[in-house]
């Protein structure tokens, strides 16, 4: 499908995009970029790239760029690339906020030089390639958010590609995405953030963390991700997340009324319209599944 595929950026999600590319042949070579050079040989011997290099190197003869490094350097590292890329070579990124990386990419880069921006909806609470698995993205969505100026074969191909990894490709305008996930990727986290917090402050907290039960860690686990990566989402998304937050406090404020008023009615109305949305969510990525039956035959 391409030729020469370089992944700047081998943590846990360029490691599990690197890990389907060269375990499903999508790629004749997968080169791997990263400041962390242990993390990088660690790349190579688990098969996520064929083989480690830095950026000038790696670039001459590139069909596709993955940006996959954390927000906050994403820019800067494709400014480095600029003189080094080929005349049709495809960009495209993995991070969750578009709107200004988009808008600076096609500003900058040539016009021989195609960027499609992307984000596949997946994840785990893991930093570095150590946690990366090849079936990290299927059956999860994948946003691309392509513009007037995309490039349509380009567009196809990228396209193809989140296709050959098991994902569903879904086109988004930049700030539409934007607005999308602060209230279902964002917000949660900031949530998640903050239930662990209000707990850690309360004079018995020692007590309370370890008569955690299922419910206060399946609510938690995203709290465990990488602090530095998550403020420099928040920051560079602020107004979206601004926004949800103001949402979600009026619905806090909402719920807070029923229980003040003892209004049982319109509690019982309120949990179960949440309870029935969240019973409609499909759960259908493969490692989530493998995850859920492992589970269910330990017990």
């Amino acid at each position: 499908m391409f030729k020469k595929v370089v992944i700047a950026g081998v943590g846990l999600m360029g490691g599990s995009l690197g890990m389907a590319m060269v375990k499903g042949n999508m790629a004749t070579e997968v080169v791997g970029v990263d400041p962390d050079r242990e993390n990088l040989k660690q790349a190579v011997r688990m098969g996520a790239v064929h083989r480690a290099a830095d950026l000038a190197e790696a670039l001459p003869g590139t069909d596709l760029l993955i940006l996959a490094t954390p927000i906050g350097v994403t820019l800067g590292v494709l400014e480095m690339a600029i003189p080094y890329l080929t005349p049709g070579t495809i960009i495209t990124d993995i991070g969750s906020v578009k709107g200004r990386l988009v808008e600076r990419a096609e500003a900058m880069l040539p016009s021989n030089v195609h960027f499609v921006g992307g984000h596949p909806m997946a994840g785990l609470e893991l930093t570095g390639v150590v946690g990366a698995r090849e079936d990290l993205f299927e059956g999860a969505a994948y946003i691309i958010t392509p513009t007037p100026l995309t490039n349509p074969t380009a567009l196809e191909r990228i396209k193809g590609l989140i296709e050959k990894l098991g994902a569903k490709p879904i086109e988004l305008g930049y700030l539409e995405h934007d607005g999308v996930v602060a209230f279902i990727s964002h917000l949660p986290h900031l949530l998640a953030a903050t239930l662990v917090n209000t707990i850690a402050n309360e004079p018995e907290k020692e007590l309370l963390l370890n008569m955690a039960a299922g419910g206060f860690r399946d609510t938690t686990r995203i709290a465990a991700s990488n602090s530095l990566m998550w403020r420099d989402i928040l920051l560079t998304n602020r107004e979206m997340v601004l926004q949800a937050i103001t949402r979600f406090r009026s619905q806090l404020e909402e719920m807070e009324k029923f229980i003040k008023d003892f209004n049982a009615v319109e509690l019982v109305k309120i949990l179960n319209h949440a309870k029935g949305l969240r019973e409609s969510l499909p759960e259908n990525r493969v490692y989530m599944n493998k995850c859920q039956e492992k589970n269910q035959r330990g017990k």
